[in-house]
């Protein structure tokens, strides 16, 4: 596991983070501020930066976009939930809708993966 998280927004002035929690409605920044001590705690460093861009913005953790890193996160429900897997533990009433949109509101589990997958080595 890395021991540096950094945090990156490159933002238009005046934009507000378009990423929320879908199950518990935090805001990105109020999910971070609930995983940097957890994450401190653990050894990890923590670095938050917000930029103002000119053109172009995004979320980067550890210098990944973090869409990428959320439609990782999504993939993997996709796999845990998928109808196959589902049929197999017989209950296929729970499969995950593989047409279901990767987008910036998600489930707060989404984030939290998000985040491990940017301090995988």
């Amino acid at each position: 596991m890395k021991e540096m998280f950094v945090v990156l927004w490159w933002r238009r002035t005046g934009t507000e983070c378009p990423y929320r929690t879908a199950d518990t409605g935090l805001t990105l920044a109020e999910l971070l501020i609930e995983l940097i001590p957890v994450l401190e705690e653990n050894g990890v460093a923590v670095e938050v930066r917000v930029e103002e861009a000119g053109e172009g913005s995004g979320v980067f953790f550890n210098g990944v976009p973090l869409d990428d890193l959320l439609a990782e996160a999504a993939g993997a429900e996709r796999y845990c939930a998928g109808p196959s897997r589902m049929e197999e533990l017989g209950n296929p009433a729970l499969t995950f809708d593989p047409n279901a949109p990767v987008g910036r509101v998600l489930p707060e589990i989404f984030f939290r993966k998000a985040v491990l997958l940017a301090l995988e080595e």
